[in-house]
């Protein structure tokens, strides 16, 4: 059995990273979160203990962003390449099958999410993407017209796993419906990432999202 990370031990992953841990007072397990600040973009951010120790690179969300960005900038992604990764896509686990209760991504912590009828907190975010967005499909850059449907709210980090973020108009974006129905065919419904929003871009769109977020003044 391994040794229960210490302070100590935590402290000096984090030199290692240019970070400086902020909180780590109510440690218990690895499942125990941990505020660190990363002195290279000045991003502060929590995370699980065992997320940060195991992170691939630096940990911080923020770098891992512009990390991303610079290895696809100008890339241009071969169709058999695009292929290969959809095919793959398509056999990951995101179907709704199975999923009940708090595991379906219309859940609402134990109450339905009903589509239908939107909640206040629903209309508002939607209303506030539309408006961030300016009524534009981030992706097509196809405007929408006035009584013009077709278009829908994406949440790039979903509903169901990010409680936090349900309803933050900045984790939202503005799609045309068949371009949102080709990245749930392909991702599955609940569990998705901005991350695999940016894949998605890349691959299917020969753009980097990042980039894009940025040119639209979206971050």
């Amino acid at each position: 059995m391994s040794r229960k990370l210490t302070k100590k031990n935590l402290q000096e992953i984090a030199n290692e990273r240019n970070h400086t841990v902020i909180e780590f007072e109510n440690y218990q397990s690895v499942k125990s979160d941990v505020t660190i600040q990363c002195n290279t973009c000045n991003t502060i951010f929590t995370t699980s203990v065992h997320s940060y120790k195991n992170a691939k690179k630096t940990g911080c969300p923020e770098c891992k962003k512009r990390i991303t960005s610079e290895t696809h900038k100008g890339k241009v992604t071969r169709e058999e390449t695009k292929q290969k990764i959809g095919e793959k896509a398509k056999q990951r686990p995101g179907s709704l099958t199975g999923k009940t209760g708090l595991l379906h991504p219309r859940s609402k912590g134990g109450l339905a999410r009903d589509l239908k009828n939107p909640s206040t907190f629903d209309y508002a975010w939607k209303t506030g993407v539309r408006k961030r967005c300016s009524y534009t499909c981030v992706i097509s850059l196809e405007k929408q017209k006035r009584g013009q449907k077709g278009f829908v709210c994406h949440h790039l980090n979903s509903y169901d796993v990010y409680v936090d973020q349900r309803y933050l108009i900045e984790n939202g974006v503005y799609l045309t419906r068949e371009i949102h129905k080709k990245f749930h065919d392909l991702y599955g419904y609940g569990n998705n990432t901005e991350f695999q929003f940016a894949e998605f871009c890349q691959l299917h769109y020969n753009f980097n999202w990042f980039e894009r977020k940025k040119k639209l003044q979206l971050q």
